[in-house]
């Protein structure tokens, strides 16, 4: 038997956002649509998400994007942008941001103020924690790992230990299948 997954909002009323290109779509009540046709209380539930934060909005205009709608836009490709199987909006909730490789990670002025920080099981995933994650997926050797990444051995497999911890793995395969999971990692086809 095969284990077809549907995404969220293909078959229910839950919403799953994605960027084609910076423009913003969903998948809701079994149709793929434009952010700003999805249902105007779930609009107004992330402009709120928005507004939340000062920051936030002020990292966004000094980015250059001025109007309401580009703001929104902007703030849900940071948030939610990733194509996934897990709904970013479920049962009139908004759920934590979401990881995605946008492009511009390590070099953005708005990183870790409007995409906000990723975090699974509750606990913030640190840029150089999903560096480590990125290189325990290939075949490097401890070694080689930390030489990448600047630091000692010992540093690593300290750092390394914190990180098992934090996401209860204790395996690297368990780690790389939770990237998967979590979209750190990516299927290519």
């Amino acid at each position: 038997m095969t284990n077809i997954q549907i995404p969220s909002g293909l078959v229910d009323e839950n919403i799953e956002m994605f960027s084609v290109q910076g423009k913003m779509m969903a998948t809701h009540s079994g149709m793929v649509k434009p952010l700003f046709n999805l249902p105007q209380e779930f609009l107004q539930i992330l402009r709120k998400e928005k507004d939340r934060s000062p920051s936030t909005v002020q990292a966004l205009i000094a980015a250059g994007f001025e109007s309401e709608d580009e703001q929104l836009e902007k703030f849900a490709d940071c948030r939610f942008g990733g194509f996934d199987l897990t709904a970013d909006f479920k049962d009139g909730v908004l759920s934590d941001a979401e990881y995605h490789e946008c492009g511009y990670r390590g070099n953005c002025s708005m990183e870790g103020i409007v995409c906000d920080f990723f975090k699974i099981g509750g606990h913030i995933i640190t840029p150089f924690e999903i560096e480590m994650i990125k290189l325990l997926a290939t075949e490097d050797t401890i070694p080689v790992m930390a030489e990448k990444l600047n630091v000692s051995v010992n540093n690593f497999e300290t750092k390394k230990k914190i990180l098992y911890e934090k996401l209860n793995v204790f395996s690297r395969p368990r780690l790389v299948a939770l990237a998967y999971e979590h979209q750190i990692l990516q299927h290519h086809v």
